[in-house]
């Protein structure tokens, strides 16, 4: 059995679900290619998302909202062993905590199903995938 054999996901296995709240100035979209090219993730997503006092303070006049600031959600689907030490190194590699940078949490699921993706198709830069 190979290594990669060995880590790779069961299909059904107990999954965790790293989310992050991000500020969208780019963080994301640098995250999100670290968790591909160099983590080997491929269950992960981002949207955009309408935040009230998620990243910063905000006041507002008495029965109103505050201003929404616009942030991105990333979520993450990882097996239940290596959860912890990923969402360590998204932390780190996300700046979380810079101020402003965001807020990270992880929750247990029920069961995800993985998948791999095709060799030969190219990322978004046009390079092919090994």
């Amino acid at each position: 059995m190979s290594a990669t054999e060995r880590d790779a996901p069961v299909p059904g296995g107990a999954a965790k679900l790293i989310s992050c709240i991000l500020p969208d100035d780019g963080t994301e979209r640098c995250l999100l290619a670290w968790l591909r090219d160099q983590a080997g993730v491929n269950r992960a997503n981002s949207v955009y998302c309408r935040g009230h006092s998620v990243l910063r303070e905000s006041t507002a006049r008495r029965g109103k909202l505050p201003e929404p600031a616009l942030v991105r959600l990333v979520t993450i689907v990882v097996d239940a062993e290596a959860a912890d030490a990923l969402f360590e190194r998204v932390y780190e590699r996300a700046e979380i905590h810079r101020p402003g940078g965001g807020a990270l949490f992880m929750t247990p699921l029920i069961l995800a199903t993985p998948f791999a993706l095709p060799e030969g198709v190219a990322n978004e830069a046009g390079e092919l995938r090994e």
